[in-house]
């Protein structure tokens, strides 16, 4: 566990905290993460932030996030059959199914990983 620091205001201590402004949320993920634990998680929002652990946790939620990301990718264009062959031969239809495939896969992350 990480030491805190504390700062001392008229005779109290408070934690010294980093804001939220100064957190690495550079991803989509991480920025929909920060966002659903303001909205629906302030305590473990400020137990994170409290520890200096948030960066820590953002960077390994989208390390995973986006290597389910990738994975989920894949197994649709297999699914779905998108292909570098359609690619060639329709490159609109492609980019449509590219597309839905993006939609699909960032809504299952939202709701599986994202939202809970």
């Amino acid at each position: 566990m990480k030491d805190i620091n504390y700062s001392e205001v008229n005779d109290c201590l408070f934690p010294n905290l980093k804001g939220l402004e100064e957190v690495k949320a550079n991803s989509y993920f991480a920025r929909m993460k920060i966002k659903y634990l303001k909205e629906n998680e302030q305590g473990h929002l400020f137990s994170l932030m409290a520890k200096n652990e948030l960066s820590t946790y953002l960077e390994q939620v989208d390390k995973e996030v986006n290597e389910m990301y990738d994975r989920l990718v894949e197994e649709y264009k297999t699914k779905w059959n998108v292909t570098e062959e359609l690619k060639a031969h329709n490159q609109m239809e492609w980019v449509q199914q590219m597309n839905n495939i993006d939609n699909v896969v960032k809504e299952i992350i939202l709701k599986e990983y994202i939202y809970n």
